[in-house]
């Protein structure tokens, strides 16, 4: 059997994530020395080497890549054993780290946080916003328990139940020629001038997905909602909003009108994730059906679950 330390395999992923042996020693709070001796020591127990150190960075080789998953999956299980121990008696009684996007948090928060408390006052919650790919690192790495996102997106080891489906609005100026309209389509939208969040934000992704090719997509961009109402209120384009930020009042105060959008992908699916095999699962299915049947009651049609 091998003779391999949960340490060694900590300072395995914090230099595959920065690709530098000293990012990686300040990132675990030793010596550069100590972190390469581990390194080495892990190597020497597997046989094989395991980073590129020809060049100025730190690269996982073939053998490092093929190890950085399950390496992962085990920091992740014994940095939750303390939180298992603690949840024994009772489900929801300790410390949760959850993230949240950005394009969810503002207009979904004000409601969780508080109906979170009511219900599981013994929750210690411990949030953190930020963009999918990084809340997805985190999952994997036992950083995070569970993460509220939007799907469409790659869920590679890392499970979860959809809590609603977030329909999108058109959010046009006032007297712009769709803002009369019932409903509009992607066709409608096949000669305005879209705006975008900058890419990063997986609702950028959507929307493209949900109006097709868009002409100078990265003309003007936007790192957040807020600032992407104001430029359609300053009449430099159209977007599309998710519905729990304009039913959150994101347009409140401007002069943008909100019309209904039809067609494929024309809402995103919001969705509880946490990391594939977490056993702690039974909690996290728990607390998705709290935030489905509470704070997203009032903000999103009824879901279909997944």
């Amino acid at each position: 059997m091998a003779n391999i330390s949960i340490r060694q395999l900590q300072y395995l992923l914090a230099l595959a994530d920065t690709g530098s042996f000293s990012r990686a020693a300040e990132r675990v709070g030793v010596t550069q020395s100590t972190l390469s001796a581990a390194i080495s020591a892990l190597e020497n127990e597997l046989g094989t080497l395991l980073i590129d150190r020809s060049s100025r960075r730190a690269g996982l080789l073939p053998a490092g890549e093929a190890i950085r998953a399950k390496a992962q999956e085990v920091v992740a299980t014994v940095s939750a054993m303390p939180e298992l121990v603690s949840d024994a008696g009772q489900p929801l009684t300790s410390k949760l780290r959850m993230g949240v996007i950005p394009s969810i948090a503002p207009f979904v928060l004000s409601r969780l946080i508080p109906s979170i408390g009511e219900s599981y006052p013994e929750l210690r919650l411990c949030l953190r916003e930020g963009l999918t790919r990084r809340l997805i690192d985190g999952l994997q790495e036992g950083k995070l328990d569970v993460a509220l996102i939007a799907h469409p997106y790659s869920l590679d080891g890392i499970t979860g139940v959809s809590v609603g489906k977030d329909p999108f609005l058109l959010a046009v100026k006032s007297g712009h020629p769709l803002a009369g309209r019932k409903r509009v389509s992607a066709k409608d939208l096949e000669h305005e001038h879209i705006l975008l969040l900058e890419s990063g934000h997986c609702l950028r992704n959507h929307v493209i997905s949900a109006v097709g090719p868009i002409q100078g997509q990265d003309d003007v961009l936007a790192t957040s909602l807020i600032t992407l109402v104001q430029m359609v209120d300053f009449g430099l384009g159209a977007t599309l909003l998710p519905s729990i930020a304009a039913k959150a009042g994101v347009t409140r105060g401007t002069d943008i009108v909100l019309v209904p959008y039809d067609g494929p992908n024309s809402y995103r699916t919001l969705m509880l994730v946490w990391r594939q095999g977490s056993a702690r699962a039974d909690e996290y299915s728990q607390l998705a059906e709290h935030i489905r049947s509470k704070p997203l009651k009032t903000l999103l049609p009824a879901p279909s679950v997944t």
